[in-house]
């Protein structure tokens, strides 16, 4: 069988997709603040409906709006009542959910077992056997793997942790400590990686009205004494757009025509925002305003460039892309342990 490839040309608008970690960290925030909750613009991938099942099996009731936009009320949570009690959670192949909401899982009296499918059932959660137990959670694992089985209380403490294998975790923790209004505590971290991505969990738990904990220079996030002060019974939310799908939407204008994309906020903490920077050190014709982002295939060609993606190595993909159309040698550094 042969096939034969021939470049094309694309152009045309088009609307960046619902980002996932926008909108599991969303899912997250609407649960433990206790309350009702509105996410517009919900993302509607595996992970996505993985997270809304979590939070539907830990009480919240889940409504459907006319307009494509979702009612949260998680009044429930935590509820001893037996109509509200579950005794798993699947977690799918969500990276970020299993991380995310053990925690979160663990904030429960009664055990909890934490499943997931695929390839997540082979990844090491060797992380949770050494924390949890610290903030007072009974845990146990497949040897380091799923289904994990855990039973709190969890009970904020000051504790130091690991940032060097994932953020996702921190996020668990600080969503965890939050939904407990904690006190004079500190999650201390050493070697955190993914920024960004932590600066998004302190904006989402600042858009849903919960105890946000001050951030001294990445390597402590601290819960002061003063109690939360009354928050409305009300959240309206607005899931961002996806920057790392946006990226390939980008990319394909800058080597294969012209394209507008919408949907992006331009002041998100999403770290493949960076992408931005690589298209305009590759030379493409780029015109960026509040509402879209127009990208075209310059006619000069387009040059080599030098990017760090170590926060956002999502973004690998469409960087190589780009660099294949650029003249000379393009460096993409990384994170490499």
């Amino acid at each position: 069988m042969r096939v034969k490839l021939q470049p094309s040309t694309i152009a045309g608008n088009i609307c960046a997709p619902a980002s996932k970690s926008s909108m599991q960290r969303a899912c997250a925030a609407a649960l433990v603040r206790k309350g009702v909750s509105i996410i517009r613009n919900p993302g509607r991938s595996n992970d996505d409906q993985a997270a809304l099942e979590i939070i539907r099996a830990l009480g919240a009731e889940i409504k459907s709006l006319s307009d494509g936009s979702i009612e949260v009320n998680s009044e429930n949570f935590l509820s001893t009542s037996r109509e509200y009690l579950t005794d798993a959670v699947n977690c799918g192949e969500a990276g970020l959910g299993i991380r995310m909401f053990t925690p979160i899982v663990a904030l429960n009296e009664s055990e909890i077992t934490i499943n997931g499918e695929g390839s997540l059932l082979s990844r090491p959660m060797d992380f949770f056997d050494e924390i949890l137990p610290q903030l007072g959670v009974a845990i146990s694992s497949n040897n380091g793997k799923l289904p994990l089985k855990v039973k709190g209380p969890l009970q904020p403490k000051t504790i130091e942790i690991d940032g060097s294998l994932s953020s996702q975790f921190l996020t668990g923790l600080l969503l965890a400590y939050a939904a407990l209004d904690a006190k004079d505590v500190a999650i201390k971290v050493k070697d955190l990686k993914s920024k960004p991505y932590i600066d998004l969990t302190l904006q989402v738990m600042e858009n849903f009205l919960l105890k946000v904990p001050e951030n001294r220079d990445y390597k402590e996030f601290y819960f002061e004494e003063t109690p939360l002060a009354s928050a409305p019974g009300f959240v309206d939310y607005t899931v961002e757009g996806d920057w790392s799908g946006g990226a390939f939407l980008l990319v394909a204008g800058a080597v294969a025509g012209s394209i507008t994309v919408t949907g992006l906020d331009i002041a998100s903490a999403q770290a493949d925002k960076k992408i931005l920077d690589a298209l305009a050190s590759a030379g493409c014709n780029l015109s960026v305003t509040e509402n879209e982002i127009s990208v075209s295939a310059s006619k000069e060609g387009m040059r080599a460039f030098r990017i760090d993606a170590t926060d956002c190595p999502d973004l690998f993909p469409p960087l190589a892309a780009l660099a294949a159309y650029c003249k000379g040698t393009t460096t993409i550094k990384a994170f490499t342990g």
